[in-house]
């Protein structure tokens, strides 16, 4: 994964390269190469490529055109073949950054929406002195905004904008999210530091941003065929599509297998790829990660049987939740650039280093969002709605009575349910509900004021609710990818075929009852795989939800979480009140289990602010030490 990066100085003046090496410092042990620079008047672009694909050694520097656009592009465009012939080039002489200037001379911004892969990228257009920072439709590739002492910086990598730790802030947004459990977005914790969103770029022109969106999760096509065959056919052609164009010549890529049917269907359309007449690659290694503890969690007894039936055997690694410490990160070793570590994660680090990625891997294939696109969320809630919206009566009742049966509920209670999430999904309104009693009002109170501010009350006029449901999925997935929190040795390239645009376009685009249907999970996938996948992988029930693991670590760490929270940072800031999360804290050591996860988000915040204070490390000198508002 390359790092691009620049500095925009509207009215300031041009840029000087030596402006842009001072950005290159933090980030230059990343690339493969060493920086390469561009500046024109008052924009300058730089890069540290990094070769992870074929047609990534194409792309060593920012690239200029004869009008004086320039554009910086981290990534893979997976429809080059396409728009190359469009737009009369020549695909194999023609890097993806060569494609992307000669697509917005032709179509301009509209350009963003005609690509399809796993890309960021920056653009400058000298003609109307406009900057455009844009990612793809998923958001595989992290960019974020610095705007700051007048100037504005971007770059892929967060580390360009906190290596002088001097005059950073901790932003209240984040900490009023990230506390009361609710979607980040673009938020950071650094404030005056703005992610771009997945699926959008911002226009940057006389110091005006705009944002604009180039896909949309709300999908408005629809795709009906006459039998089950043909769902099956076509989610096969796009899923191999998918995993090929992720798995392609290049750096080795690493999968992740877990024993799950998402990370398991990705590993095995692999090897039906890749043992195809034709075809003379080396299956993909595997790296498992288990937990023995959980376990009504643990995949152990299940990544095997694949290993077995593909004759190779992977990297196993322990990863027990009882291996937290609940300890504050040494920083002098390094910092960590978002909450999330304790003095344990180094050592995780080291040992997935030492054991698995030192061997050259150049990206991980990760099965996030499976479940989300795929019907995994076992209800019928989103299509029982729509009939009842319709006023489709006999159809609500039926479909409602097959629900019951599968869900062993009586039908009075699927109706009522039915009712209840169709006024949620159209009510609109903010709640304070599932929001953690220890956190301070002021808090709470400005979460729900972002949350306003966020909050989509009018869909399109007749937007049906399965679609609204998959919006409301798409974006719960955008907050859980792993690229999203860096570590400390090593930045991998994650990639992830069920986000892949032509497939998650088209499963928004079916009928839901082919994804889900009533006693059938995951109808489709397991339908169209029943003869790559194993058996014992599609048949097993859906993964249990770990819980007993964490409340076990909780209960037997509490001596050690409550002097962590003696003298506390957000105590003391007045993020939170002590004494509210003193008496949850000990509830939960008894067993209950209402707040352990919002518990474990506190902490781990507390650990990552007192890393940034321990040695050379101090971030946020005022932010911490005045009280919050």
């Amino acid at each position: 994964m390359s790092v691009i990066f620049g500095l925009l100085r509207e009215h300031a003046g041009v840029v000087e390269e030596w402006q842009l090496r001072e950005l290159a410092n933090p980030t230059q042990r990343y690339g493969s190469r060493l920086s390469a620079f561009v500046t024109i008047d008052e924009c300058g672009m730089a890069m540290q490529s990094h070769i992870s694909h074929e047609r990534s050694e194409m792309e060593m520097s920012p690239l200029t055109d004869s009008q004086r656009n320039v554009v910086s592009f981290d990534g893979r465009l997976d429809n080059y073949e396409d728009l190359a012939q469009t737009l009369g080039m020549r695909h194999s002489e023609s890097s993806d950054s060569q494609i992307v200037l000669r697509a917005f001379e032709r179509w301009g911004e509209a350009c963003f929406s005609r690509f399809t892969g796993d890309w960021a990228l920056a653009l400058w257009s000298s003609a109307d002195r406009t900057l455009y920072l844009a990612r793809d439709h998923a958001g595989a590739r992290t960019l974020y905004l610095c705007d700051a002492a007048g100037e504005l910086s971007w770059s892929t990598y967060i580390d360009t904008f906190i290596a002088s730790n001097s005059g950073l802030q901790l932003s209240r947004d984040y900490v009023a999210r990230y506390l009361t459990g609710r979607p980040l977005r673009d938020l950071t914790p650094y404030e005056r530091v703005r992610a771009i969103f997945p699926g959008h770029y911002l226009k940057i022109c006389n110091r005006t941003i705009s944002r604009h969106a180039h896909w949309n999760s709300l999908v408005r096509s629809s795709i009906r065929y006459r039998d089950d065959a043909d769902y099956e056919g076509h989610f096969i052609a796009l899923f191999k599509k998918a995993v090929e164009r992720r798995t392609g010549p290049g750096a080795p890529v690493l999968a992740q297998l877990s024993g799950g049917m998402d990370s398991t269907s990705i590993v095995c359309m692999s090897d039906y790829v890749r043992r195809s007449p034709g075809h003379e690659a080396e299956l993909i290694d595997t790296v498992s990660f288990y937990d023995d503890s959980e376990s009504s969690f643990n995949d152990r007894e299940f990544f095997p049987i694949v290993e077995s039936r593909r004759a190779k055997v992977g990297t196993h690694l322990d990863a027990a939740f009882s291996q937290r410490t609940f300890e504050p990160h040494d920083p002098a070793d390094g910092l960590y650039l978002f909450p999330g570590a304790d003095s344990f994660s180094l050592k995780q680090e080291r040992h997935f280093f030492d054991r698995v990625w030192g061997a050259g891997y150049g990206s991980i294939l990760s099965g996030i969002g499976g479940d989300e696109v795929l019907g995994g969320v076992p209800n019928g809630f989103p299509e029982l709605a729509g009939h009842l919206l319709s006023g489709d009566g006999r159809q609500f009742f039926r479909e409602s009575f097959a629900w019951s049966l599968s869900d062993r509920v009586p039908l009075i209670t699927t109706v009522l349910e039915t009712v209840k999430y169709t006024v949620r999904l159209y009510g609109g309104g903010v709640r304070d509900e599932g929001m953690p009693p220890w956190v301070s009002r002021s808090l709470r109170e400005r979460s729900l004021e972002i949350e306003r501010e966020w909050s989509v009350s009018n869909f399109p006029a007749g937007t049906t609710p399965h679609r609204i449901d998959n919006h409301f999925a798409w974006w719960s997935i955008m907050e859980t990818m792993p690229h999203l929190s860096p570590g400390i040795l090593y930045r991998p390239e994650y990639r992830y075929p069920f986000l892949d645009k032509d497939l998650v376009t088209f499963l928004f685009s079916i009928p839901r009852n082919q994804l889900l249907r009533p006693g059938q999970r995951r109808s489709l996938m397991r339908r169209a795989l029943r003869n790559i996948v194993p058996e014992e992988i599609l048949s097993r029930r859906r993964k249990a939800f770990q819980l007993r693991g964490p409340l076990r670590v909780l209960q037997a760490s509490q001596p050690t979480i409550e002097r962590l929270f003696a003298d506390s940072t957000v105590g003391n800031a007045g993020y939170v009140d002590i004494n509210e999360l003193h008496a949850v804290l000990g509830r939960t050591a008894e067993g209950d289990p209402t707040w352990w996860q919002m518990l474990l988000r506190t902490i781990a915040l507390e650990l990552w602010l007192r890393s940034c204070h321990n040695g050379e490390s101090v971030l946020f000198p005022q932010a911490i030490r005045t009280p919050a508002a």
